[in-house]
């Protein structure tokens, strides 16, 4: 994966529990893989209308809900084993600081670093929000 100059980020600093303090960083998908994602997840999540379930993420996030409750009732009735993997493979567009004594230093996501499903709700809804939700 190459990150571009220009391309757009996201930060997201945890704060709950195991994951406190660890600085998470949201990269730009480009349009084509996003795209490729936009098909599979439609599919996976069996919606009929990618805009119809962007409007109800929208709405949702000007509410007080968890971004995991979200997630979670985004998924019901979806394919879980395809959701699931897509999943992981966003989670490629993440990188972590995971020292907060030292915010700059960078490295690939792994599996282990997110320990609570707050933070992993979090994650995954700026990643959404970064790279689906702004462009529609």
């Amino acid at each position: 994966m190459t990150q571009l100059d220009d391309a757009l980020t996201a930060t997201i600093i945890a704060a709950t529990g195991r994951d406190a303090g660890k600085q998470f960083t949201v990269l730009e998908i480009d349009p084509m893989t996003k795209a490729g994602y936009v098909l599979r997840f439609n599919s996976a999540l069996r919606v009929e209308s990618f805009q119809a379930l962007i409007d109800e993420w929208r709405d949702s996030a000007e509410g007080d809900r968890e971004p995991i409750d979200l997630i979670m009732r985004t998924l019901q009735g979806s394919d879980a084993t395809a959701v699931h993997a897509l999943l992981n493979e966003l989670l490629d567009y993440v990188r972590i600081s995971p020292d907060p004594q030292h915010p700059g230093v960078n490295r690939v996501l792994m599996k282990s670093d997110i320990r609570e499903m707050k933070t992993l709700g979090e994650v995954l809804l700026a990643l959404v929000k970064l790279n689906f939700i702004s462009e529609v």
